[in-house]
């Protein structure tokens, strides 16, 4: 139901979103999500479907109109009105919606299985996972990087309409993935021109980077190759390149992978004095921009647990870096490894009494805590360890890749890597 479709693409940008994020939706959509979420579960589900229908129409992307059309057929179909749900799940698999497995197994739509237009939605998502399983028809879109260096452009000439410039030459004709990344990432077109007018030289010092991400596919696509060689299951959605306000280098959601550009372009004559420290110490080369991508597929495909404890965060981000460096040869937070592997058993002590608590607040996504001494982010590196200490563990390394991403309880899978123990008899 509400939220449980939000794969690990979603769950992570909800889970990990920073403090300083601006949300996505006005008030009024933050509170017909809240209203859904009560009326499901206290199981009122002819009014969890209205809002939810109310939710669907308001929200600003694709894939989050998907995700209320699905929680609506669920809604629907517990309330035992199969046609309306019939058609609820329909539109959400127009509008992008295609978990099959998910589909398949909720039992929320148990009561719609047996009905041939069941079927039919069912065959039409099938087709689109079909595509996804060929790793040559993921597409690399740069088309958003253009749209916007011609706004910045516009919007250089006519300052005093900058927010209306972005919003109808960026925004409005932006791809799928902008949608979605404006929906998660940066959510104000105010907000977004205030961080313009805010780094005025390190954005006009970037523009011929931003231009030439199309120079790494034979790199992007080598990786996902890799990828496939060590995961047959995996899918390859397409790739979104484009330009935010400095709140996410990588995200996800169901129209595949996207890049926030500009804060992998960095090269020597990139003045960064604009940036803060996390911004300085996070500004990543043209030359990253393949291993974020990697770091960022593996969230597309990993699996989906509705365990919200830091433990679980960690090993998420952590496998995400580590299955990037096995399939891109680097991963993007390699940074954090100096000062972890020499902090590294007073991190896990630290760590180890926090990992069931459902707040992040101090492993991941804490920029604000970043010091000179000390990055931010470590719960990245602890995740990192615990997997590499997994695969280490294991003599077939496709299983060890296939367990990795594919964990249901994460206890468990701490327990077989031996992380703790090996790290306390170091």
């Amino acid at each position: 139901m509400l939220n449980k479709l939000l794969p690990a693409l979603a769950a992570a940008l909800l889970a990990q979103a920073a403090a300083a994020q601006t949300p996505a939706a006005a008030v009024p959509l933050d509170s017909l999500r809240a209203r859904a979420g009560r009326s499901l579960q206290a199981k009122h589900y002819t009014e969890a479907a209205a809002l939810l229908h109310q939710q669907a129409q308001a929200e600003s992307s694709p894939s989050a109109r998907a995700s209320a059309f699905y929680n609506q057929a669920c809604a629907l179909a517990l309330a035992g009105q199969p046609q309306p749900a019939l058609q609820a799940l329909a539109q959400a698999q127009r509008l992008g919606f295609h978990n099959v497995g998910l589909v398949r197994t909720d039992t929320d739509l148990t009561s719609l299985r047996a009905a041939p237009e069941f079927t039919k939605v069912v065959g039409r998502m099938q087709q689109v996972e079909a595509r996804l399983a060929n790793p040559a028809n993921a597409q690399l879109v740069t088309s958003d990087i253009t749209r916007f260096w011609r706004a910045y452009d516009l919007a250089a000439k006519d300052s005093a309409h900058a927010e209306a410039i972005y919003q109808r030459e960026y925004f409005a004709k932006g791809s799928p993935g902008l949608q979605d990344y404006f929906g998660s990432r940066i959510g104000s077109v105010k907000e977004f021109v205030q961080n313009q007018r805010a780094k005025p030289n390190f954005y006009r010092a970037i523009r011929p980077n931003t231009l030439r991400i199309q120079d790494l596919a034979p790199q992007i696509r080598a990786g996902f190759l890799k990828l496939k060689e060590l995961y047959p299951a995996a899918q390859f959605p397409n790739v979104y390149f484009v330009i935010g306000r400095w709140t996410s280098a990588g995200t996800v959601s169901s129209a595949g992978m996207l890049v926030g550009a500009d804060q992998l372009c960095g090269t020597p004559t990139v003045p960064v004095q604009e940036l803060s420290l996390w911004g300085r110490r996070n500004l990543g080369s043209l030359a990253q921009l393949p291993y974020v991508v990697a770091h960022e597929h593996i969230h597309i495909i990993q699996h989906q647990s509705q365990d919200n404890s830091l433990l679980r965060g960690a090993i998420n981000e952590g496998m995400a870096d580590f299955l990037a460096e096995l399939t891109a040869g680097h991963q993007p937070n390699e940074r954090l490894q100096p000062y972890g592997l020499a902090h590294e058993k007073q991190l896990w002590q630290a760590f180890s009494q926090e990992m069931t608590s459902t707040s992040w607040r101090n492993w991941i996504a804490n920029s604000d805590q970043e010091t000179a001494d000390r990055p931010a982010d470590l719960g990245y590196f602890v995740g990192y360890k615990i997997c590499q200490s997994y695969y280490e563990e294991m003599p077939d390394k496709k299983q060890a890749v296939h367990d990795i991403l594919n964990i249901s309880d994460y206890p468990a899978f701490l327990a077989k890597s031996r992380y703790a123990e090996k790290l306390a008899a170091r």
